[in-house]
């Protein structure tokens, strides 16, 4: 007799193969689809001092214009160093749910920020990554930052991600680096220069051990470009959050448009 997918008779014959469904690997998408920041319980921001704007979901936030999911916008405030941080997926004031060394063998812990830079590109400075606390505090410049040439300072005992530096060698060009208890990598520069009102997408991948990957999407949904490892990496036993985060190198205030988070935690088939 047959059923579809089986037919049964002196024996039983599969038509097609049986789907084997098991649950997803761990992640995380925030893409700010709602109407005001407390609709969303996977979002914490933190802006030091006094924001020149408060952090909010933005209808005209994008790049050029609005569009393409939700925003979510801010300013910081207008003194030198006064940090706004966003983290996603670690409401505690230390801890998360993402730790590299759970992914296994051939697995893999992913984060990846969608953002523009509003504005000029002087004078500021983001970071777009992996860190070990949600809030790194008042009067820092993110979980790492540069403060001349490709010298990295890192605020996070450990993280891994993006750094854009008006301070930094070449001050227009991102650059990636990581710090593992403590001890830092020498930045070193991407292929992407900066450009305000443009679109980016900035990718860190972290295996088993700790080792850190980066990439760059330049387009929503176009192909990842391979930045380079870690020298260092970052300890893999540490529990770690998505975060974003915006500072003046000046006391000209930073303006800030993040249009998506992105974390996920895949095991190796």
């Amino acid at each position: 007799m047959g059923s579809g997918a089986l037919e049964f008779g002196r024996t039983i014959k599969a038509n097609r193969p049986f789907a084997q469904l098991h649950p997803p690997a761990p992640y995380l998408f925030e893409d700010f689809l709602v109407d005001a920041l407390a609709d969303t319980p996977y979002v914490s921001v933190a802006q030091s001092g006094t924001p020149t704007a408060a952090a909010a979901i933005s209808a005209t936030a994008g790049d050029p214009v609005a569009g393409h999911g939700g925003w979510l916008a801010g300013a910081t405030d207008d003194v030198d160093a006064e940090i706004d941080e966003v983290a996603v997926g670690g409401l505690a004031a230390t801890a998360s749910a993402w730790r590299a060394d759970r992914v296994g063998a051939g697995g893999i812990l992913v984060c990846e920020w969608g953002l523009t830079i509003p504005t000029a590109l002087t004078a500021r400075q983001y970071f777009a990554g992996l860190t070990d606390d949600p809030t790194e505090g008042t009067g820092t410049n993110g979980s790492l930052n540069i403060a001349t040439g490709t010298t990295i300072t890192d605020v996070a005992t450990d993280a891994a991600g993006f750094i854009f530096s008006s301070l930094a060698t070449n001050p227009t060009i991102w650059k990636v680096g990581a710090t593992d208890s403590g001890t830092q990598d020498t930045a070193v520069d991407t292929n992407l220069t900066a450009v305000f009102d443009t679109w980016t997408g900035l990718r860190v991948e972290v295996d088993v051990n700790g080792d850190a990957f980066f990439f760059i999407r330049r387009l929503r949904g176009g192909s990842l470009d391979f930045q380079g490892k870690s020298a260092n990496g970052l300890s893999p036993d540490v529990l770690l959050v998505p975060i974003f985060t915006a500072a003046p190198t000046t006391t000209t205030a930073v303006p800030w448009e993040v249009d998506y988070a992105f974390v996920s935690a895949s095991h190796a088939v």
